[in-house]
């Protein structure tokens, strides 16, 4: 009896070691412990960083960023497994809490004229995730949410003399920082990046230039802004400025209802268009404001189009032919007007013989209906795109 009582004892011992390891902290692990509530489920922590690449920017946005970063419960539990990585960049809200709150999703159906609002879980986002990874087949990963708001909106990702580096930010300094604190697979075999609207773009950008750094990308509405459309939203500045009161556009809440049109126009220029010698805004616009009317720039329209993603594949095709997965989806009745342009881009990669996945999606097939059912289904597909590693 006293043996099988001793050889109980030696297993318990055995296996507190070996997955059980939460309950201890290691000065050189810089994860917070989660409470003794959390142990045995997912959780969120966030870490406040400071970026080099976002440093004097025009614009005096702030270097310092808040890193939202999902652990799943084995990150705690198994001390010794190395997991990987699902990045995800927002849109709007333009915040690195984009999808943690419902709020500002509110303001941005309401801002943009939105038919339909977002599908935000009713258990909340994390109740939401663990389930994911517990009942419906999504495998265990780390999830970054980096911020990336400008003064006026989302960034789009790329470096901008106006608005700052993002894209370094994102690529170079964010995947370093979570590579050197978190027990990740550091490789791009098991590195992914996702994200919607804005964040869809940037997701899509920095795939194709960077497959070294990610070797998957899954892309929700991804938006492109071909004259016509630009046309269309700039149509709503003048009334935007009379109902407001004020001329321009104004800095960016998501907490808070916002100019959806100029801020747009103004933030997206500041991205692509960026001109340094330009105030206040320190950017050109696409279009010139003539007797009333928006009229092309050729010139500034030609520059734009350079950025847009259908541009971009042609330039790194053969970068985009290292991805493993490619995925990009669009409503079929997307209200700020990209479904055309994803069919296209969808058509294009089928030309150029890029393996790729595009679905569409509807009833009703908005900007951010749908969103979390299609975020879920993404991630799910991503984690298990990756390749067994044993640590």
């Amino acid at each position: 009896m006293k043996t099988k009582i001793l050889l109980a004892v030696l297993a318990s011992v055995f296996f507190m070691a070996a997955c059980e390891k939460e309950y201890l902290t290691d000065e050189n692990d810089p994860t917070p412990t989660p409470k003794a509530a959390e142990i045995g489920e997912g959780t969120i922590v966030s870490n406040i960083v400071h970026f080099s690449s976002l440093e004097g920017n025009i614009l005096d946005d702030p270097a310092t960023r808040k890193v939202n970063v999902y652990l799943p419960k084995s990150y705690f539990t198994c001390p010794e497994k190395h997991f990987p990585v699902i990045y995800f960049l927002h849109g709007t809200p333009a915040w690195g809490d984009m999808l943690l709150d419902p709020l500002p999703f509110e303001y941005f159906f309401q801002a943009a004229g939105l038919q339909a609002p977002v599908d935000f879980p009713e258990e909340g986002f994390l109740a939401w995730l663990n389930n994911l990874i517990d009942n419906e087949g999504m495998k265990e990963v780390i999830i970054v949410m980096p911020d990336a708001r400008a003064k006026y909106g989302p960034s789009m990702y790329v470096n901008s003399s106006t608005q700052g580096n993002y894209e370094d930010y994102i690529v170079d300094e964010l995947v370093s920082y979570i590579d050197q604190n978190y027990r990740t697979i550091a490789h791009f075999n098991w590195r992914a990046i996702s994200g919607h609207c804005a964040g869809a773009y940037g997701a899509l950008n920095a795939a194709m230039k960077h497959p070294k750094v990610f070797r998957y990308v899954g892309a929700l509405s991804p938006p492109h802004f071909p004259a016509p459309l630009l046309q269309y939203l700039t149509g709503f500045i003048a009334l935007e400025d009379q109902m407001w009161g004020v001329e321009g556009p104004l800095p960016y809440d998501p907490q808070a209802p916002f100019k959806f049109a100029n801020n747009g126009a103004y933030n997206l220029s500041q991205a692509w268009l960026p001109n340094p010698e330009n105030p206040p805004y320190y950017c050109d616009l696409p279009l010139d404001y003539v007797d009333g009317n928006w009229v092309d720039n050729p010139e500034n329209l030609a520059k734009w189009d350079s950025q847009s993603l259908m541009v971009l594949a042609e330039q790194y095709r053969t970068e985009l032919k290292q991805l493993k997965t490619v995925y990009f989806d669009c409503g079929t009745n997307d209200d700020l007007g990209m479904y055309q342009s994803n069919v296209m881009f969808h058509e294009q990669l089928e030309a150029m013989h890029i393996k790729h996945q595009f679905e569409t999606y509807s009833n009703p097939g908005t900007h951010i209906s749908n969103l979390y059912e299609r975020l879920g289904m993404v991630w799910t597909m991503l984690s298990n795109d990756f390749p067994e590693y044993e640590d």
